[in-house]
């Protein structure tokens, strides 16, 4: 089987947007202490993707130099891994408080009946 040349150039262009943000995210970790592999593993590959995507919407609302937005691609990396965290904790205690929410703002209130 003969891979396509265009797949290798979209590889190499993926790779090349995901560099930045990854070096960013492994400075960021070079500094933490105490943390298991796989928490730096998953700092790491949340920061490099939340760099990737911040960089990309910042590109595309802002008319920057490529290489600006590599410098804010890094520095996204270097931010993101250390918010993960609290990110994934606010998260789960929205997600947990929503039933209480949905069911508040559609049915109707219950009378205590004593």
């Amino acid at each position: 089987m003969k891979i396509p040349p265009d797949w290798f150039d979209a590889a190499q262009t993926f790779v090349i947007g995901l560099t930045p943000g990854a070096f960013g995210s492994l400075v960021g970790l070079a500094h933490e202490k105490g943390l298991s592999w796989i928490e730096r593993f998953v700092q790491f590959a949340a920061g490099t993707i939340v760099s990737w995507f911040a960089a990309r919407a910042i590109g595309a609302a802002v008319d920057l130099n490529p290489f600006v937005l590599q410098g804010v691609n890094f520095t996204a990396g270097m931010i993101a891994y250390k918010a993960t965290p609290r990110f994934i904790a606010a998260a789960a205690e929205v997600a947990g408080g929503l039933p209480a929410v949905l069911r508040d703002r559609f049915l109707p209130a219950r009378k205590d009946s004593k």
